[in-house]
C-alpha cells in the first residue's frame, strides 16, 4: 500500500510558502486593514493601497500619520 505524490501539487506547494515568506519578510500590515504594504523607497508616508481602506500610516510607527511622525522620521 503506497502512496503517490502530485509532483504538480507539490512544486506548487512550495511555490506558495515560498511567496509566503517573501511576503512576510518584505511588507507590513495595513494597521487598520491588515493587507500586505511593500515600502520600495520614499518617505516613512504610507496609504494603504486597498480602495475601501486607503488608511495612511507611518511606516516606521504603525501609527496614523501625525505631525510626530512628519517630524520625527520622515526620511529614517
Amino acid at each position: 500500500m503506497g502512496f503517490e505524490i502530485d509532483e504538480h501539487a507539490a512544486m506548487q506547494a512550495r511555490w506558495e510558502d515560498a511567496s509566503k515568506e517573501t511576503i512576510k519578510r518584505t511588507t507590513k500590515p495595513c494597521p487598520k486593514c491588515h493587507v500586505p504594504v511593500e515600502k520600495d523607497g520614499g518617505c516613512m508616508h504610507m496609504k494603504c493601497p486597498q480602495r475601501q481602506c486607503k488608511f495612511e500610516w507611518c511606516w516606521k510607527c504603525s501609527l496614523e500619520w501625525n505631525r510626530t511622525c512628519m517630524g520625527d522620521h520622515w526620511f529614517d
